[in-house]
């Protein structure tokens, strides 16, 4: 039994890929978006890629904050 459905699954094909469902798979609409139990589900590492995208974005942006107010002398 299944915990979720999705609107693109007909019986256990992707009507938006046209090939047997396997949630998670690049094409997925939750590609990238959700971490599956699966390890090797290649949704779980776009998830990683994304989060580490953020966290060096977070850290070039404080870095530049403080390089701005050293400029200031704050």
């Amino acid at each position: 039994m299944s915990g979720w459905t999705c609107s693109h699954q007909i019986g256990n094909t992707c009507d938006l890929l046209g090939r047997p469902c396997e949630p998670g798979m690049k094409g997925c609409t939750l590609y990238g978006k959700a971490v599956f139990a699966d390890p090797a589900t290649p949704s779980n590492e776009a998830v990683a890629r994304r989060e580490a995208m953020r966290k060096q974005k977070e850290q070039e942006e404080a870095m530049r904050r403080l390089m701005e107010a050293a400029k200031r002398g704050v």
